[in-house]
């Protein structure tokens, strides 16, 4: 990398000239996807409020499925891993249903990173393997290359029963030839469950002691976090540190 080139001719800039990263969230109809940037929104409302650039845009139907897109976007807090200076990362998340295929190209367009969220409730399938197949044949060839991603599944809090098993979807990764072996795909695997996280979440900031918590300034500290709230952020964060390396390490290697 040239040492004329400076952050802003690393990262995409937006209409108030600060870099910025698109994360796009994508999966089948109902799978939880509009939950996790829900949790994510109110996680950073309480933890770093400062760090909330644009709040949650939801545009749903009455039956509460997304219509087009939600959308926010948040300024990288400290502790992230990397040493950016301010710069901000929009999270989009896009609707499952077949007949809003045009918005989901549309929405993907400029993703630097991905998170794919598969729906494990068994009759959702089909629904699952449609919507990878989707995402392939629109972005296949950058996959883990030029676009970095994670896999989430989610509802892991349905019992065993009611869920397809976690190899039945390494094996089909492994299949669509995103995985090489099942070690391979689950590395880039986390397990969740928002409906879990978004309820511990409101439980705890409805809590007689929630005062414990807090910090001096009034902010929910980290290590409060639930076990459940942290797993839904750790996508999130965990991408947007892997598109920074991506894209610096980019930068250097041109």
């Amino acid at each position: 990398m040239s040492s004329k080139l400076t952050i802003t001719d690393i990262f995409k800039i937006d209409g108030s000239g600060i870099p910025y990263l698109k994360i796009v969230i994508y999966g089948p109809s109902l799978g939880g996807k509009t939950s996790m940037i829900t949790v994510y929104n109110v996680l950073r409302k309480v933890e770093d409020p400062e760090t909330i650039y644009s709040s949650l845009k939801k545009i749903d139907d009455p039956s509460g499925r997304t219509i087009f897109y939600d959308q926010s976007t948040f300024e990288l807090p400290k502790g992230q891993g990397v040493s950016v200076p301010k710069l901000r990362y929009q999270v989009w998340t896009v609707a499952g249903q077949k007949r809003h295929y045009i918005q989901r190209k549309v929405v993907l367009e400029g993703a630097d990173g991905l998170i794919f969220l598969f729906d494990p409730t068994k009759n959702m399938w089909e629904d699952n393997v449609e919507s990878l197949t989707e995402l392939i044949s629109l972005k296949g060839e950058t996959l883990g290359k030029s676009l970095p991603y994670l896999i989430v599944l989610n509802k892991m809090d349905l019992p065993p029963e009611e869920r397809t098993p976690t190899d039945k979807f390494l094996d089909l990764l492994i299949e669509k030839g995103l995985s090489n072996n099942k070690g391979d795909a689950y590395m880039r695997v986390i397990e969740t469950s928002c409906l879990q996280a978004r309820n511990e979440l409101m439980t705890l900031l409805r809590s007689p002691d929630i005062k414990t918590k807090l910090d001096e300034y009034g902010r929910l500290k980290k290590g409060a976090r639930p076990l459940s709230v942290q797993k839904v952020a750790q996508p999130i964060e965990q991408i947007t540190r892997e598109i920074v390396i991506h894209i610096v390490k980019s930068a250097k290697g041109s």
